[in-house]
């Protein structure tokens, strides 16, 4: 659609003329869009910091030993054996771990493939048991998946030997430090000693009640021929449950799972969070449509008799229309520029109040460019009512009964 150059004259005019009511418009439509890209901000950095904590230092993907004790199946003669479908399981650990490892590694968009072997125990020292959770795992992978680096309080990641990682709630309760030796014992009743090298903080209790060794070290410790799991980490969180669905087809003797199947409450209340958020802005530009559609059409009937003249001097009845879609683009446009600066200002002044060590606002381009289309948008449709009105103007009867 081309607008012509009076047409744009006029309906600037016209916006001008009433400067009060174009005013609010404006300040409606700016506030309207500051708030949507505010609240998405809001909402997209509390959900990014909620999933990073979930799944931030824990797999995304777990391949488990199955609930049930698998059939048998002893390959014929000549038979290629093939190990995604094999009876991999005894006493529920995974005995073929290696080849599935080595399989998962040539996969793309993994960052971390991790052999773990775990169980429960008890830590004691000074009199004192506390239960915990023995995990042991391969060190580089398993920094990469816990951020050992990023995650060390004190100490050194050390697994080698009889040295462990130790979560800070048990260093705490135990007032242990590196260096300090530690008796642990295994399910079975048998323990032995080991020696603090670093104490991590995960960030949640359950996490931080966990002993960290090396995997040969978890398998003898723990008496395991095999492995209890294999957790993974991959580039994109949000493909996990994809990704499984598609390993399962693969892997017929084992168990996989996702952090969105394991985490079905949280993925639950993110959704619920992102309706609240959608309806909250749908009112809003409902809101803002009405009060564009209103007041221009007041406008048409308050500007008749120059529509009215206009007519009568040769604008046609699309030159009409298209006077008050330029208004209700030229307020969209202005109103929603505006409210991207004064959105990005708030969101910059709540930073700096509150700080970023609950979780930061996602401030990325989607979160002012669509509520900025939308309010357009929505600005052009609203003006098309009271286009319509001007279109349908009669000129002889507007200038004779005024």
């Amino acid at each position: 659609m081309i607008f012509r150059p009076y047409e744009v004259y006029i309906a600037i005019r016209f916006l001008i003329k009433g400067k009060f009511q174009t005013l609010l418009l404006f300040a409606g439509i700016a506030l309207g869009v500051a708030i949507q890209f505010f609240l998405n901000s809001l909402i997209g950095g509390l959900q990014l910091s909620l999933i990073e904590r979930t799944v931030g230092t824990s797999p995304h993907i777990i391949i488990l030993p199955p609930e049930e004790m698998p059939t048998p199946i002893i390959a014929e003669p000549g038979q290629i054996f093939d190990f995604k479908k094999a009876p991999v399981i005894f006493d529920k650990e995974i005995l073929l771990w290696e080849q599935y490892v080595e399989w998962l590694k040539k996969q793309p968009n993994l960052k971390a493939v991790c052999p773990v072997a775990t169980g429960q125990g008890f830590i004691e020292r000074n009199g004192t048991d506390l239960a915990v959770s023995i995990k042991g795992l391969d060190q580089e992978q398993g920094a990469i998946i816990y951020k050992f680096d990023k995650n060390l309080v004190t100490g050194e990641i050390s697994l080698s030997g009889e040295a462990v990682l130790i979560g800070s709630v048990l260093a705490d309760k135990l007032q242990l430090g590196p260096g300090d030796r530690v008796f642990i014992r295994n399910n079975r009743g048998s323990g032995n000693f080991f020696t603090v090298s670093g104490i991590i903080d995960l960030g949640s209790a359950l996490a931080n009640s966990i002993v960290f060794m090396s995997l040969e070290r978890g398998r003898s410790f723990l008496s395991l021929t095999g492995i209890n799991m294999i957790e993974i980490q991959i580039q994109d969180v949000f493909q996990a449950e994809k990704l499984a669905s598609s390993w399962r087809e693969e892997f017929t003797r084992v168990k996989v799972e996702s952090w969105q199947e394991r985490n079905r409450e949280l993925l639950t209340a993110l959704r619920s969070q992102s309706s609240s958020s959608n309806l909250i802005q749908f009112f809003v530009l409902f809101a803002i449509s009405l009060g564009i559609a209103s007041v221009l059409g007041i406008s048409a009937i308050q500007k008749s008799k120059q529509l009215g003249i206009l007519k009568a001097i040769g604008v046609d009845n699309r030159g009409a229309a298209r006077i008050f879609l330029i208004q209700g683009l030229a307020l969209g446009l202005g109103g929603s520029l505006t409210g991207i600066i004064i959105g990005y200002a708030l969101s910059i002044f709540f930073i700096n109040v509150f700080g970023t060590g609950t979780f930061n606002l996602q401030l990325e381009a989607s979160n002012f460019i669509l509520p900025a289309i939308l309010a357009i948008v929505i600005s052009a449709l609203a003006s098309l009512s009271p286009a319509r009105k001007a279109a349908r103007l009669s000129p002889i009867e507007v200038i004779r009964y005024g």
